[in-house]
């Protein structure tokens, strides 16, 4: 349907009679039917983003975290290592007739048994 058949078809039409009354009350009936009629919007947004954001933010403090206290982790780190490379002195120590270190809560011990 064109413009014209458009224009044609509402000229057509003829217009309803209203009372006198009827216009007085138009403007409450519409103001009255307005608030009746509006539908309560809830705008629903996606919770991905927000966990994205949470997430990344929570890695980003982890990583923050472990680059700032690693401190204790090379501290350990040097401490077993300078643990191993005294054990592996104490083991080239060893005479011959040795077979075995042992360590228990006083220490490193060496267990003396003849070879046979």
């Amino acid at each position: 349907m064109n413009n014209f058949d458009l224009e044609s078809k509402l000229k057509s039409v003829r217009v309803p009679e209203r009372t006198e009354d009827y216009w007085k009350n138009f403007p409450a009936q519409v103001r009255v039917q307005l608030h009746r009629a509006q539908p309560v919007h809830e705008l629903r947004e996606s919770r991905l983003p927000q966990f994205a954001w949470s997430f990344g933010l929570g890695l980003a403090c982890v990583l923050v975290s472990l680059l700032v206290f690693n401190t204790p982790l090379k501290a350990a780190s040097c401490a077993f290592s300078q643990k191993e490379n005294f054990v592996r002195q104490q083991l080239a120590a060893l005479p011959g007739h040795l077979q075995t270190l042992m360590t228990d809560e006083h220490g490193l011990h060496y267990l003396v048994a003849e070879k046979e």
